[in-house]
């Protein structure tokens, strides 16, 4: 099916060019002003009473939201009305036309109106302009207080100035393509001192916004022009920790970065991140246009190796970014920092301390926990868990399991894997990740990358970084993933309120066995966040939606349970008090939902309604735009497969759903206006798009010897099954020749070691490592392999191994490159393992650990199979890991060649 989708909504493009925000049929725009730049924007204009103008400025003294607003204070004689202009742009007057802005006055009085260009009747006085006419909006009532000031009904209140206009000018006056050209605020409060705040300016639908804009003013696009965001501070006193609470300007601060290499600043911006990842190679220029975008950054200090000091020129990296008023904290390593680096970032430290006492630090952290909270207050952890056997409740636990290494009072933040790793990209493609552009759709799919950010928060995350840029631009086929993630960063923000006091979370299950709902006490309410964690989700999600889903709360009574989106806040009714708290029930449920159990007295309701109205639209042309770019991604993909034979019988009926869904969405959109349920039913049109993705992988999957997902290096992801289904075919031709490995039997004399196998113990952790060969049940003959890890004290074994591994490897065996290999094991794991979201792992030196077999128990004597390429070197080994506590064991291992070629592709023994 090659149906083309009109493009009539938003378009969100990666790299080569900046982003942009369209909708509707004209190209209209949401206009939102945060006012969080340097400059005032609302332009003096006419008055008749005589004032003088004290102040003028942007502030931070108690903005609507986000860290500024601005403030005007004048003193006035006797008069009617002193205006203030704010340009617009060219705003439809129309059903559809919002214009709003927040005010806070020390008086009553001052009201919003709007100038109203009529270009199809002149202005009597100069022909050669269009006729204006003021229209009235709101007035100001709340002396002291935040009020939002509205132009309700503009149709009616323009009927009614042509109603005046007609008797004024004598004739009919022709308002057809009255179009609001700048907002106006009279801000006349009478005689004396008048104060006031303006903050949230917004207007939609806007023709060209962008062109009307201040150009003076150093805007936040991710509040001006998009979708409001917190904004940055400035300023190195506007940064501090208070104990889990990072904290810009006094106000709790939940950063959502991500790490840059090319994607247009611009475009970064306006998908919602506040915060961008620099290192030191980054030229200044980037570093000056950050700041300006509104942009808060983390400078990524290189860690000097071994115990090498600081260099001169590693002091200049950090005094150069020292100076930038927008850093918001000091990133002193990545990559997963072991214990025996702890001393070198403390040297880094001090160098940086030296130069910046005020900010705190951040490191990521992949053991030595202890060790590293002494200089470090921002504990980053991160592993890679798309495309390998880690299953998302594993990666769930893992993230517990790091929170509770980082103890106490930890602010755990993580970074979110948007790219395919090196390795990957090396074993399948052949090149380097960050290297060339792909010519075929490439993962991770938008639905993993939203999974994984709701189980980083889910797990108690205070921030978030997204990894690489690279794999959101055109060349990587990263649209869709971009948009996705434009989305995730509202909904962030949206929830930002909650997440940033949110106390430790606690899971539950649902009516679902593959969805999961984590649990957090907030300040002002409990926040529930549901999600699809089904087995498999970290190769190909499954539809990942289901109706009525229903779960037990353990939340106290007196508070109402609203499903929280950015197009909408609906009530759940159907809720029930039982033992244990709230009974709830969803009816539609996709992939990952936030509830929110809140008092509806205390404003919180109020905000996210507000922020809903706000939003919708935007969200609304996110989300068809996502739909539509996965989509015809999918589409790709789905004819690769039917043109080598995989058709699924209803493959073409999926298709045509997620498009009618799509047309649904774009006619809420376009004709009825109706932007919640537009941003509904586009989501809808993925359900059936993951429907034939999961049919697609289970299929290829399906073979025993196929089962694990990596067993073929091709079998990890929809995009690659293409290339999986060509690989199965040769390995299908081809037939296991003699085992090459030696001793895999472990049938040698007790006191004999079989050559070139070796063993591997690392710990750090109270525990006691043994590998043996016994004769305790094994799979054939009399012996067999048993690894165990066991507490040294039994009565209080540790809830977390922080960095504990016992493995046998075996000797390589030599092959000609490129040569197919069955790897096969048999492994037993009697109880389930624990304190590690590992287990036990079988693996191979062509793949790797990311695509080893990981085995939790309990299981019987299970065969596991690997295909593999043997690859240019010549040799292939495996291994034998375990890596929490409890015991496995591993029989009867073998590498066998498939013999379907020329002799010298044969194997020439080990």
């Amino acid at each position: 099916m090659r149906a083309r989708l009109p493009v009539t909504l938003a378009l969100l493009t990666a790299a080569g060019a900046a982003l942009t925000v369209f909708g509707g049929a004209g190209g209209s725009q949401i206009l939102q002003e945060g006012f969080e730049g340097r400059d005032p924007l609302w332009v003096k204009g006419a008055a008749d009473a005589v004032f003088r103008e004290a102040v003028h400025e942007i502030t931070d003294d108690g903005p609507h939201r986000g860290q500024r607003c601005e403030h005007l204070q004048l003193t006035a004689e006797q008069g009617s009305h002193i205006h203030y202009s704010f340009p617009v742009g060219r705003a439809p007057v129309g059903d559809g036309l919002n214009a709003s802005v927040w005010v806070k006055a020390n008086r009553p009085g001052v009201q919003l109106l709007a100038r109203v260009v009529l270009p199809r009747e002149p202005n009597p006085a100069r022909l050669e302009e269009p006729l204006t006419v003021l229209i009235r909006g709101e007035t100001y009532l709340k002396g002291g207080r935040w009020q939002p000031l509205d132009l309700a009904g503009p149709v009616k209140l323009l009927r009614e100035q042509q109603q005046l206009l007609r008797y004024e000018l004598k004739h009919d006056v022709n308002v057809a393509d009255a179009y609001i050209d700048r907002l106006v605020l009279n801000v006349y409060g009478g005689p004396g001192l008048t104060e006031v705040w303006i903050d949230d300016l917004e207007v939609a639908p806007v023709l060209d916004a962008t062109a009307a804009r201040p150009a003076s003013r150093e805007r936040d696009p991710a509040r001006n022009g998009v979708a409001p965001s917190p904004a940055a501070a400035r300023g190195p006193g506007l940064v501090e920790l208070r104990g889990d609470n990072l904290m810009v300007r006094g106000e709790r601060f939940f950063f959502r970065a991500i790490r840059h290499t090319d994607t247009p600043l611009e475009a970064l911006r306006l998908a919602g991140f506040n915060t961008i990842w620099f290192d030191a190679s980054t030229p200044p220029d980037a570093v000056e246009k950050a700041a300006k975008l509104g942009f808060l950054m983390v400078p990524s200090v290189p860690l000097p190796a071994g115990d090498a000091q600081p260099s001169e020129e590693l002091a200049r990296t950090v005094a150069r970014f020292a100076d930038q008023d927008d850093v918001l904290f000091w990133d002193l390593g990545s990559g997963g920092l072991a214990k025996e680096q702890a001393d070198g970032v403390g040297r880094l430290a001090s160098l940086v301390r030296s130069r910046d006492s005020r900010r705190p630090f951040a490191a990521d952290v992949w053991d030595g926990f202890e060790r590293y909270t002494r200089d470090v207050r921002l504990v980053g952890v991160h592993r890679w868990p798309l495309m390998t056997t880690l299953e998302l409740l594993q990666y769930r636990d893992w993230l517990d399991q790091r929170r509770l290494l980082a103890q106490p009072d930890p602010f755990l933040w993580t970074w979110v894997q948007t790219h395919l790793p090196d390795w990957y990209t090396s074993l399948v493609y052949d090149r380097p990740g960050l290297g060339a552009g792909f010519d075929e759709p490439v993962g991770p799919q938008p639905e993993q990358i939203r999974l994984l950010t709701y189980l980083a928060v889910g797990s108690g995350c205070r921030g978030l970084g997204f990894w690489s840029d690279r794999f959101l631009a055109d060349s990587h086929h990263g649209r869709d993933r971009l948009l996705t993630m434009a989305l995730l960063n509202q909904e962030l923000r949206l929830l930002e309120p909650l997440l940033v006091t949110a106390s430790a979370p606690r899971w539950i299950d649902t009516s679902h066995p593959s969805i999961k709902a984590a649990v957090m006490r907030c300040d002002r309410g409990w926040l529930v966040l549901p999600m699809w964690l089904g087995p498999g989700s970290q190769f190909v999600p499954g539809q990942a939606a289901a109706n009525n889903v229903s779960m037990v709360v353990p939340v106290p009574r007196g508070s109402e349970a609203w499903e929280v989106t950015p197009a909408d806040v609906r009530r759940v009714d159907q809720v029930e008090r039982v033992e244990g708290g709230w009974r709830i029930t969803l009816p539609e449920f996709g992939l990952t939902g936030a509830v929110v159990f809140t008092n509806s007295y205390d404003g919180l309701l109020v905000y996210f309604q507000n922020e809903a109205r706000k939003m919708r639209q935007l969200a609304a042309q996110y989300s068809y735009q996502a739909a539509e770019s996965e989509l015809k991604v999918v589409q790709t993909v789905h004819e690769k497969l039917e043109e080598q034979g995989h058709r699924l019988a209803d493959g073409q009926a999926l298709l045509t759903r997620a498009l009618a869904s799509l047309d649904r969405a774009r006619s809420l959109f376009d004709t009825e206006k109706n932007y919640a349920e537009s941003y509904h039913e586009a989501q809808r049109a993925l359900r059936p798009l993951r429907i034939l993705m999961r049919a697609h992988w289970e299929e290829a999957t399906r073979d025993a010897d196929l089962s694990s997902g990596v067993a073929s290096p091709y079998g990890v992801s929809f995009y690659t099954l293409p290339r999986h289904w060509r690989f199965v075919e040769q390995v299908r031709r081809g037939t296991p020749g003699a085992n090459v490995l030696p001793h895999g039997d472990f049938e040698l004399p007790p006191g004999e070691a079989p050559p070139a196998w070796l063993s591997q113990t690392i710990t750090v952790d109270d525990v006691t490592l043994s590998a043996e060969r016994v004769a305790e049940d094994p799979k054939e003959g009399k012996q067999c392999l048993k690894l165990e890890i066991a507490p040294k004290h039994k009565e209080k074994p540790p809830l977390a191994l922080e960095r504990t591994y016992l493995a046998i490897h075996s000797p390589a065996v030599r092959l000609a490159p490129g040569t197919t290999v069955r790897v096969t094991a048999w492994v037993k794991v009697p109880k389930p393992l624990g304190a590690s979201a590992d287990g036990a792992l079988f693996y191979d030196s062509a793949a790797g650990e990311p695509l080893a077999v990981r085995i939790m128990g309990p299981t019987k004597w299970r065969k596991v199979t690997l295909y593999r390429k043997v690859p240019a070197s010549g040799t292939l080994s495996v291994t034998m890991a375990l890596t929490g506590l409890g015991t496995a064991y591993f029989d009867d291992v073998r590498v066998e060649p498939l013999e379907d070629g020329p002799a010298e592709a044969r194997a020439r023994g080990p």
